[in-house]
């Protein structure tokens, strides 16, 4: 048994159990936020009603929906926030196999454990693994996508190019910032099959592996240039998150989800990490070509995707947040595992640092997992507000209404600018809107407060900071203007 636990498959089946158990005690999530409802709302929709949706108000890659669709049908519905979870969570597993597998044989043993620990106690990897968002699919596409393609460079057989190409597919349906770290990956391939002489043998392969997935992505990039929905015309990315975005550097989740007071801590490991990759710059030099390809790879790949992006933001619209470059957090992890298994003492003073601050890490997300914010709210609303009542959602808290409360009458009421709001949801009660309202109404309200009234009653979520629910009594007058207001722009613009 001893020198089972020394090996690499004892090493190994350790940290994936050990990650399976720690991160599966936070599966008790009972919670979803505006844009993890919409995920599962989207995933819950039929197949034509999603369809319809993506080409004209969403226009996101759909691989994400369609595989939590999958998941979801797969558990019953008293379990679906726990299956939604458990949708990315199993991702992150899948990530650590393919560590142990496919990184193990192309780059050796002390890579692939060192990846494998990385996806458990990068505190990253417990944003990643419970997010009901496209975020931990893409990170791992890209991840498998940078394996696969460094095999071209190799002797790679057929099955290579048909692997690299099917994830480079994959990966375009899943995020268009894909799209962009995919075009440097594939230039950096062929600018090496062209140095190292071998474009003569593989270059045909390659030009028929990116064409065909360029032509296989065309359907769909049709779609966001043509309609840019109602969510890409009415961005809410601004140059605030565009300066903020190097907070994925240094912070282990969003500045937007409330940390504990180990928060200190918790950055300490992260900004550890971005210390330890950029040491690769200086510490490789005598390591073997094929690490060191790897390591230049996985860090410009990605610094030149970001650079770019904040090229885009400023040149043409704001693009960039700390959150979507999440995406790229596994093939960061790969170039810091480069690093951790190449240098024997920085590995070690790392590797202790992370496990001994790892516990503040999951301390906020199991805060997270048990928070009864939202529960509370909704226990509220059904023991005190009749059913007969109609509640006036402001914001995007016609989600939160649509998905808890789908027994009320919820009146979505939309502004100018660019509200995540279903239009399936507004238009179920879009007959109602003229009718008149009571004397007294309740309305929703996720991000502030609603004006001309302070009758109130606030839920607290530790969920995410911009997320919590305000209960509002509101006058007569005041509903009736926020209606008519409201039905005006929709009859307008539909």
């Amino acid at each position: 048994m001893r020198n089972f636990i020394k090996s690499f498959n004892g090493r190994a089946a350790v940290l994936v159990l050990a990650t399976a158990l720690v991160y599966g005690l936070c599966l008790n999530n009972l919670n979803l936020w505006s844009d993890e409802i919409y995920s599962v709302l989207m995933a819950k929709d039929s197949l034509p009603e999603m369809w319809q949706l993506l080409i004209t108000e969403d226009s996101k890659p759909p691989l994400y929906y369609l595989y939590l669709k999958g998941i979801l049908a797969v558990f019953p519905q008293t379990y679906e926030i726990w299956a939604a979870h458990f949708a990315s969570f199993i991702l992150l597993i899948g990530a650590q196999i393919f560590a142990i597998t496919a990184i193990r044989r192309d780059f050796g043993d002390k890579i692939a454990l060192w990846m494998t620990a990385l996806l458990a106690l990068m505190p990253c990897s417990l944003w990643l693994a419970f997010e009901v968002r496209t975020y931990m699919l893409s990170a791992l596409l890209l991840l498998m996508a940078l394996v696969y393609g460094l095999r071209l460079l190799e002797t790679p057989k057929t099955v290579d190019f048909v692997k690299f190409g099917a994830v480079t597919v994959l990966a375009l349906y899943s995020h268009y910032y894909c799209a962009i770290w995919l075009m440097f990956l594939y230039a950096g391939i062929l600018l090496c099959l062209m140095c190292e002489k071998k474009f003569a043998a593989y270059g045909k392969k390659f030009f028929l592996t990116a064409g065909g997935a360029a032509v296989l992505f065309a359907p769909w990039l049709a779609v966001p240039l043509s309609t840019g929905g109602d969510i890409s015309r009415f961005w809410y990315v601004s140059l605030d998150f565009v300066n903020m975005s190097p907070m994925f550097f240094l912070n282990p989740f969003e500045p937007e989800i409330l940390q504990s007071l180990a928060f200190m801590a918790t950055s300490l490991v992260t900004t550890a990490f971005s210390f330890v990759v950029w040491s690769g710059a200086f510490c490789l030099k005598t390591a073997d070509c094929k690490i060191k390809r790897l390591y230049w790879f996985a860090v410009c790949t990605f610094l030149c995707s970001y650079l770019l992006l904040i090229g885009l933001s400023y040149g043409i619209r704001p693009m960039v947040t700390a959150r979507y470059l999440k995406i790229f957090a596994l093939v960061w992890y790969l170039a810091g595992a480069v690093l951790l298994a190449e240098t024997k003492y920085l590995g070690r003073a790392f590797g202790a640092l992370a496990v001994l601050l790892f516990g503040f890490s999951y301390a906020d997300i199991r805060e997270i997992s048990f928070d009864r914010g939202y529960a509370n709210a909704v226990h509220d609303i059904r023991a005190y507000i009749p059913k007969s009542d109609k509640l006036i959602a402001l914001d995007n808290s016609n989600l939160f209404c649509e998905y808890y409360l789908p027994e009320y009458t919820c009146l979505a009421t939309v502004g100018e600018f660019g509200e995540i709001l279903r239009l399936p949801s507004i238009l179920k009660h879009i007959n109602r809107y003229s009718e008149e309202a009571a004397e007294t109404t309740f309305a929703l309200s996720i991000y502030n407060g609603v004006s001309q009234t302070k009758d109130c009653q606030t839920y607290h979520s530790v969920y995410r900071q911009g997320q919590k629910l305000n209960l509002c009594k509101i006058a007569k007058p005041v509903a009736t203007k926020l209606l008519d207001d409201s039905l005006n722009l929709r009859l307008k613009k539909y």
